[in-house]
Parts: C-alpha cells; structure tokens; sequence
C-alpha cells in the first residue's frame, strides 16, 4: 500500500447549499410543531374552554416536553459543545466545537483489536440502510474496551469529504497502527483506492437524497397539518 510522510492532516469540508437547506428544514419542522402541539392546545383552550381541551392538551404538551425538551437541550443549551469541524491528524479523529476547542477525539493509540474476526468493519445502524457507520473498539477513559461506531456527519451540517475523512482515518491506522486488521468491506463501502487513499465517488449518494427527500415530506406533512388547524 502507497505510504506518505509527513502525515497529511486534512478536515471536514461543509456544502454550503445542502446545509442551508438543512437548516432551513429544521426550522420548518420545529416552528410549525411548537405552532402546532404547544400553542396549538393553548389557542384551544381560550377558544372552547379548559374542560373541552383538557385532554387534548395534555397529550399535546405532553407529547412536545418529550420532542422539544432534548431538541432544545442538544442544539440551542449545550450548543457549545457541539462538534463543527473534524480534523484527521497523525495523532487519530479530533471533533473541534465552534470555539476551536476539541470536544471529542479517537486517538490511534486508543484503538483496541476487537473480538469479530476484523478489528475494524462496517455496520449499518437498526433501521437505516442508507450509510454504514466504521465501528472500532476502543480504550475508553474507564480503562474499558469497548465498541464504538464512527460517524463523520456534524450537527445541522452537511459534510461534504465524508468519505475521504474515513480513507484519511483509514489510512492512519494502516501506518500508525498496522498491528490492526480492516475489513476488505470497508474500503469498498467507501469506495477508496487503497493504492492511491484516494476517493472514488460521485458526489450525494442515493441514500442522502432519499434522507433528505423524507425530510421534505416531514415538513410539508407539519405544514399541511398547521394549515388545516388553522
């Protein structure tokens, strides 16, 4: 396999257009669903009374605390400490926040030999066909060996070098961790040139599209929902 050195560092590169639209879809699904379940029973009640809307209130409240609470603790609170930029180094997989600081890192020397007959493969998460996920096995700050699975995406943005920050990542184990076996499958899920570490894609996948084509629908179904209520 081709080897290089001094290791190239490289990082997450955004696109631009899909992440606006991303965001523009969260947006679209997050002010019409509070509309909706929190100042839609609300409305209710002044219209027709506390005892008429009782229920349907609280399912409505009830269900929004389960939704919005999280959704507004992980993006809006804790924002801060979200991951904005992925950097492959010599030293492994850094996730930086949006103050430069690291707030996550898999370091090549963390990397632990797993009990499959890989160390590192492919897994596709319960539900979803549409990406597989690298998983490894890890030293964990317990001094626990345990699996962990890789997902180069970011919060509300869309990566656009996922996979070549799995062949940079890929490739570092090769030459900072040779002592650790890759499946043949993951080279091929990403589609890398191991002679060259190089890319071979062809821009969003079908998966993506059908991920945001279903993003789409959610929105337009909370919309036509909010205008029929309306």
């Amino acid at each position: 396999m081709h080897t290089e050195f001094p290791f190239q560092r490289i990082e997450s590169t955004t696109n631009r257009l899909m992440t606006v639209v991303l965001n523009a879809l969260f947006f679209v699904i997050f002010i019409p669903f509070t509309l909706l379940f929190v100042l839609g029973p609300a409305y209710g009640i002044y219209k027709k009374g506390f005892e008429a809307m009782l229920y349907p209130a609280l399912v409505g409240w009830g269900l929004s605390l389960v939704i919005l609470i999280p959704v507004i603790r992980y993006y809006m609170i804790k924002r801060e400490k979200l991951a904005r930029r992925i950097v492959v180094d010599e030293t492994g997989l850094l996730f930086y926040n949006s103050r430069n600081e690291i707030v996550d890192q898999i370091l090549y020397t963390d990397l632990r030999p797993s009990k499959q007959n890989f160390d590192i493969y492919t897994v596709n998460p319960v539900g979803s066909g549409i990406a597989p996920l690298l998983e490894i096995t890890i030293l964990s700050d317990k001094k626990e060996e345990t699996p962990r699975r890789i997902d180069m995406n970011l919060p509300l943005k869309v990566v656009k070098n996922k996979s070549t920050l799995y062949a940079r990542f890929l490739y570092g184990i090769v030459t900072f961790r040779p002592d650790l076996k890759i499946d043949p499958l993951v080279f091929r899920s990403y589609c890398i040139d191991t002679e060259t570490w190089k890319v071979n894609s062809k821009g969003i996948s079908l998966g993506g599209w059908l991920l945001f084509l279903a993003a789409l629908i959610m929105a337009a179904l909370i919309c036509g929902f909010v205008f029929l209520l309306t």
